[in-house]
Parts: structure tokens; C-alpha cells; sequence
């Protein structure tokens, strides 16, 4: 086996090892709610676990800590225009969330639409 050859087969083997294809990803799930999700940015702490234990919304479908630490941001399943529930979860939030470098807080649809933000030291805006 030549040098080329080798290697041709080294990356093909990654390749494969890897999980790519061309063929089209499995369809998404049907589930008809969303599991709650807290997902913490590398070494940003726990402040996306405790807006989860904190604030009781059933409408709550991810948080998630974002930037180097500064921002938590909720995803609802809210819709577009339900300002003032998005205010609520975003007041809640912000009763536990802003410890160590966290700044701000973003609560968004379920279109992804920013339906309140807020910052540390003041009240959330719809």
C-alpha cells in the first residue's frame, strides 16, 4: 500500500468512525411537549439548574447560559404576543439568576421571537 493509499483509507475510516453521511436525519420527535432542559455553559455554574428548580412554569421548555456567562436565556413555549407571561417567567428568573458574571436575561417564544428581557438591578421588560 502506497503513502496516498493510506492515507485515503485513514481518512475515510474518520469519516465513517465519525458519523457522517449523506443520508437525511431521522425525523424529529413527536413528543407534544418538550422535556424541560437546563443546559449550563462550560464553567458558568448552576445558574441555568436553579431558574429551572426556581421558577414554576410549565411553559418553560430550555434554559440555557450563554456568552462567556452573562446572559441566561428561557425558551417558552409561549406565543409571540404573551408579553406579560414572558415578564412573569423573567421577573422569576431574575429573583435567582444573577450570581457571579450573569447580567441579563432573555425570555423567548416558542418561535424564538424575545418576548422579555431583563438586567441585573432592574425590573424585566416586555
Amino acid at each position: 500500500m502506497t503513502t496516498r493509499q493510506a492515507i485515503l483509507a485513514l481518512l475515510t475510516s474518520a469519516a465513517v468512525l465519525s458519523g457522517c453521511s449523506a443520508s437525511p436525519s431521522a425525523s424529529p420527535s413527536t413528543e407534544s411537549a418538550p422535556a424541560r432542559n437546563a443546559a449550563a455553559g462550560a464553567g458558568c455554574g448552576d445558574a441555568a439548574t436553579k431558574v429551572e428548580e426556581y421558577v414554576a412554569s410549565k411553559e418553560i421548555s430550555e434554559v440555557t447560559v450563554n456568552g462567556q456567562c452573562t446572559n441566561v436565556t428561557i425558551d417558552t413555549n409561549l406565543a409571540d404576543d404573551d408579553t406579560a407571561g414572558g415578564k412573569e417567567i423573567c421577573e422569576a428568573a431574575g429573583k435567582v439568576v444573577y450570581t457571579g458574571d450573569i447580567n441579563s436575561v432573555t425570555v423567548r417564544s416558542r418561535s424564538g421571537a424575545e418576548i422579555s428581557t431583563g438586567i441585573d438591578g432592574a425590573r424585566c421588560l416586555p
